[in-house]
C-alpha cells in the first residue's frame, strides 16, 4: 500500500527547532505530531501533519540506556490530545532526529520501544492513523499503523511542502 506523509515548511522548521533543543539530562528530544488520514489514488494513505506537540522537561525520564525515555504523563497527553481533539480522526506520530545526513531509519531502540505505544494511541484514536516518524538533517522516514490494522507500513515518501520544497522518498539518493 502506497502511503504519503506531508507536512508544512513552517511546521518542519517548529519540529526541528523544538528538537535540537538541549534537554538537563536526555540526549535527545522527542516530540508528537498530529495528522489527518486521507485517501491517494487506488488504496493508497495520505497522512497531512497538521499540529507539533513539544514534550515538556519534566515528562522525560532519566534512563541513559537510551537517547531519550519519556514518562506516562506525556503519553497520556498525547492520548488525550486524540481522544479530546479536534478535528476528529486525528492520530499521533512519535517524532525525533536521528543528527546525521541521508536517508534513516529506526535503531533497535525505535524498533522495540516505540511500537509499545501504538495500541493504546489505537484505543482512543480508532479511526484515526498513528505512527513514527524520524528525520535526518535532511531527509525523513514514516511508519504507519493505519486504522485495524496491527501491523506496520512504511511510507513512500515524506514532503515537506512550502520554501524549501522537500520530498524525502524511501530508497531515494539526495
Amino acid at each position: 500500500m502506497k502511503i504519503e506523509i506531508r507536512l508544512t515548511g513552517s511546521l518542519h522548521r517548529e519540529i526541528l527547532r523544538d528538537l535540537a533543543r538541549r534537554h538537563p539530562f536526555a540526549a535527545e528530544r522527542v516530540g508528537f505530531v498530529f495528522g489527518r488520514m486521507g485517501s491517494l489514488a487506488g488504496e493508497g494513505r495520505l497522512i497531512l501533519l497538521t499540529r507539533y506537540h513539544s514534550i515538556p522537561d519534566d515528562q522525560y525520564v532519566d534512563d541513559p540506556a537510551v537517547g531519550a525515555r519519556i514518562g506516562s504523563d506525556a503519553i497520556t497527553a498525547a492520548m488525550q490530545a486524540i481522544y479530546y481533539g479536534r478535528p476528529a480522526r486525528e492520530g499521533v506520530f512519535h517524532i525525533h532526529v536521528h543528527p546525521h545526513r541521508g536517508e534513516t531509519g529506526m535503531s533497535g531502540v525505535d524498533a522495540r520501544e516505540t511500537p509499545k505505544m501504538m495500541p493504546g494511541f489505537q484505543s482512543v484514536g480508532r479511526e484515526a492513523a498513528h505512527g513514527i516518524i524520524i528525520l535526518s538533517l535532511d531527509h525523513g522516514a514514516g511508519w504507519v499503523w493505519l486504522p485495524g490494522r496491527k501491523e506496520l507500513v512504511a511510507a513512500g515518501s515524506i514532503s515537506v511542502i512550502g520554501k524549501p520544497l522537500g520530498v524525502f522518498e524511501k530508497g531515494a539518493r539526495r
